[in-house]
């Protein structure tokens, strides 16, 4: 089950216009909004923004002979670090924790940076 799956528990979560441009290839949520949103939404919004920097390893990171990943574009990252570090002011520490017990147990807590063009960056 895909991450948003997990977190939206089988609805969808809609972040509204205030958020930040979510059509940006690299989300930025505003952090005023964020900070009064309700805890799904924060979840939701903090995926967004970690989905558009982060990828699971084993997607976008080569390996050697022995299967361990060789993270030549920098990493491993950890999710709750860097979550922490971006969002710790904002969101409840616990609301934090809930969206990393998803993607530790979708990915794990080390992730590649995602390869970004251009345009993107």
């Amino acid at each position: 089950m895909a991450v948003a799956d997990k977190l939206a528990q089988g609805g969808l979560v809609t972040l509204p216009p205030e958020a930040g441009n979510i059509d940006a290839p690299v989300f930025e949520p505003n952090d005023k909004w964020l900070q009064g949103a309700d805890a799904a939404q924060q979840k939701a919004a903090m995926w967004r923004w970690f989905g558009t920097r982060y990828a699971d390893p084993k997607l976008t990171t080569p390996h050697d002979k022995s299967g361990a990943y060789l993270y030549t574009n920098g990493g491993p990252y950890r999710a709750g670090e860097v979550l922490h570090k971006r969002f710790g002011t904002l969101v409840p520490g616990a609301v934090i924790d809930q969206l990393l017990e998803v993607l530790r147990s979708e990915v794990g807590d080390e992730w590649a940076p995602k390869p970004m063009d251009k345009e993107s960056s």
